[in-house]
């Protein structure tokens, strides 16, 4: 199962959004929010540790994207660019980086979802799929994207470019659209996806619970 689910009917679940409850279960097991380094002669955290403290990270922003990120949808065309048979709904976050009217950069988290009834109800209980985390950089009408989708574990499973020409009014010019699939055991590809990581799991969550914490 890709994500927590509460039984609801069978054979469907409904999604529980509970934010303080989803980091204590990770593949169905209770986990720790913070684990014991069993090397007792390193000041590092145990490998085994780390990866489990990413997992429950990328389920909390998990939880937190589902109760709160802007609802949207990959459209049919970028869709079988970045690795999806179909358009279809998420939940977004969004994090403006420049200022600077002539070079824009955000990043962006996508969490693709479909209802399990069918329907385009936004409470119908949600299956979620896959993950993106996405880097945007415009410079004058130059538009280059990059797209790392993830499972629901945050393990990276495809890595795609994408680079474009905008017109004027900042839609993409028909036609300019050139997609790269990149090698996602490079070392250059490997560094960028662990930048992005960071920033989701450590930055962003980081901000995220300083600003839930009573004044």
């Amino acid at each position: 199962m890709k994500t927590i689910f509460k039984k609801f009917t069978k054979p469907y679940f409904v999604l529980v959004l509970s934010i303080a409850a989803l980091p204590g279960l990770v593949n169905g097991e209770p986990q720790s929010l913070s684990s014991v380094n069993t090397d007792k002669n390193s000041t590092k955290p145990a490998l085994k540790d780390s990866v489990r403290d990413k997992k429950t990270d990328f389920a909390t922003l998990i939880a937190l994207t589902l109760e709160n990120g802007k609802e949207s949808k990959i459209g049919s065309n970028l869709a079988p660019i970045i690795g999806l048979s179909k358009s279809m709904p998420m939940k977004k976050q969004e994090v403006n980086l420049s200022s600077n009217p002539h070079l824009r950069e955000e990043r962006a988290y996508y969490l693709i979802y479909e209802n399990i009834d069918g329907t385009a109800s936004k409470t119908a209980p949600k299956r979620t799929e896959c993950a993106y985390l996405v880097r945007i950089r415009i410079s004058g009408l130059d538009k280059t994207t990059r797209y790392f989708k993830t499972d629901l574990k945050g393990k990276l499973v495809k890595a795609v470019l994408s680079q474009a020409k905008l017109e004027g009014n900042g839609k993409g010019v028909k036609g300019s659209g050139v997609k790269t699939e990149l090698d996602i055991d490079s070392p250059e590809v490997k560094e960028t996806f662990e930048a992005e990581m960071k920033f989701w799991l450590k930055d962003w969550l980081t901000k995220q619970n300083q600003t839930a914490k009573p004044a």
